[in-house]
């Protein structure tokens, strides 16, 4: 979900979670296999190599052998290591020997699956012959295939998402998938079209093919295509069970909930520091220092940010800066059998310091939108009590460099900011500010907006609340890239 990926990851190929590789490491293949793809025959190709220079040929020709498994640019390369491999095994036992060895012949069972393999393709080469629709037909009946298995080699993914109607039949995904794949795969060469389909409920994205600009679509997504001209492969069409994306569909309620009530805390602290509501919504999300948001959140079941001045249902927000409370200003869209039109409450975010925890909680009641561990002031410096952020900045300033990390949350004398020093968290080493290691400061500030109100105090709060998925509060997160500018000159003189 964070905006700010450090330099170094763009040298780095990203395996698993958090893990990260360079090619410059001695054991990158081995990694490969470990972390990424067991079957990669790239990797297998590699290590055959390694092990044939070292002189190990068993195991080069066992690695060999699996870079023939998977067709790919390796398949040729490593079958002709293995012959050559083989070739020299049998020259060392004649050398050995003084005489050739003598060849074994194949098991029964081999033999056996070699004439299968071979019968099945000649039937599938007699199908495709006779009935050419049969090609279209395997396309669009695809609906699984294990990962790691179907991958395209020296390739650049182009991930596209399409926007299906709630309720279209599912021969009609099918067959829109299959020849928007194709449509947009005849335009390149050499590339491997991705298409994620996410339902929505806005007619004006009904069947809307967009680049996808936002990763957290694809956990949104239920559904998958994948093809390259270039391969001469089918569409392979896989149909995804998302637990997120099931729990988001039968609970839209939730995300509405926190989407509705950011927005709301902020449009609060505009009014109380302006005097009247905005003419726009769009002003809560205004260069620094009226960054009261840093973007209007997606209306999660049509996924459109879009603002109206009326409810009709179509999808996106209401604002009415006429109406006499703020639940009546900004609410929902929407009308479906899950969620009534009538507003969600009103719940304010709040951040919520447990000094003895050493944890950071944003809470829009009773949810919980983040928990993080923190670090907090030494000798009893971090004051208690109740603090409204008064600053969005992202990249602060201090007297000297990176004194407040990559992003700050500032609440008058003391901020809530990054730090690259990870010994700080859960431990008492500042001057009273809060401290997160930059990545945590970074993935709350989005839902942190100005005058939020900050609670801080010593000892556990007797409250019971409902954590909530973060690959679901990405859905909140705007398609288009962010044109606010979050940043200042100012050079702060929080206590640090």
């Amino acid at each position: 979900m964070s905006r700010f990926e450090s330099h170094l990851k763009k040298n780095l190929l990203n395996v698993h979670k958090n893990i990260y590789l360079s090619k410059d490491d001695e054991n990158y293949y081995e990694k490969i296999l470990r972390y990424h793809d067991p079957s990669s025959p790239e990797a297998h190709y590699h290590l055959g190599q390694k092990w044939e220079q070292k002189g190990a040929f068993v195991k080069a020709y066992k690695h060999y052998q699996q870079a023939m498994n998977v067709h790919s640019p390796y398949y040729f390369k490593a079958k002709k290591a293995n012959k050559h491999l083989e070739e020299q095994i049998n020259l060392n036992q004649t050398t050995k020997n003084g005489q050739a060895p003598a060849k074994k012949a194949l098991p029964l069972y081999v033999k056996v699956m070699v004439f299968t393999l071979l019968f099945i393709n000649a039937c599938l080469l007699i199908l495709l012959f006779l009935y050419p629709p049969f090609s279209s037909m395997i396309s669009s009946t695809v609906k699984k295939w294990n990962t790691g298995t179907e991958v395209v080699y020296e390739t650049e993914d182009l991930p596209y998402v399409i926007y299906f109607p709630t309720d279209t039949p599912q021969d009609e995904i099918e067959k829109s998938l299959h020849d928007k794949a194709i449509q947009l795969g005849n335009n390149v060469k050499n590339k491997n079209v991705l298409l994620y389909g996410v339902v929505t409920t806005d007619p004006k994205l009904s069947f809307q093919i967009l680049p996808l600009k936002n990763e957290s679509i694809q956990e949104s997504s239920f559904v998958r295509a994948e093809f390259n001209s270039t391969l001469n492969e089918p569409v392979k069409i896989r149909f995804l069970n998302n637990d997120d994306q099931e729990a988001s569909r039968k609970d839209p309620y939730t995300i509405q909930y926190i989407g509705a009530n950011l927005v709301r805390t902020a449009l609060q602290a505009y009014m109380k520091d302006k005097g009247a509501p905005p003419d726009s919504i769009e002003q809560l999300a205004s260069d620094y220092p009226d960054n009261y948001l840093s973007f209007i959140p997606n209306e999660a079941i049509t996924g459109s940010n879009s603002v109206a001045d009326a409810f009709s249902g179509q999808g996106g927000w209401v604002y009415n800066p006429h109406a006499s409370r703020v639940a009546d200003m900004f609410y929902p869209n929407t009308h479906t059998d899950t969620l009534p039109r009538s507003p969600v409450p009103f719940s304010p975010i709040q951040v919520d310091i447990d000094k003895a925890a050493f944890s950071l909680i944003i809470k829009s009641s009773p949810y919980i939108i983040s928990t993080k561990k923190i670090g907090i002031g030494k000798d009893d410096s971090t004051p208690e009590g109740q603090f409204p952020i008064f600053n969005r900045v992202l990249e602060p300033l201090g007297e000297h460099p990176n004194t407040f990390g990559t992003a700050a949350l500032g609440m008058g004398d003391i901020a809530i900011h990054g730090t690259t020093d990870e010994r700080s968290i859960q431990n008492t080493k500042s001057h009273g500010c809060i401290r997160l290691v930059n990545p945590d400061i970074e993935e709350i500030f989005d839902f942190v907006p100005k005058g939020a109100m900050v609670k801080i105090h010593d000892g556990n709060q007797d409250e019971r609340l409902a954590p909530i998925a973060q690959s679901l509060l990405e859905q909140l997160l705007p398609d288009s890239e962010l044109k606010t500018k979050q940043t200042t000159a100012t050079i702060f003189s929080w206590a640090g």
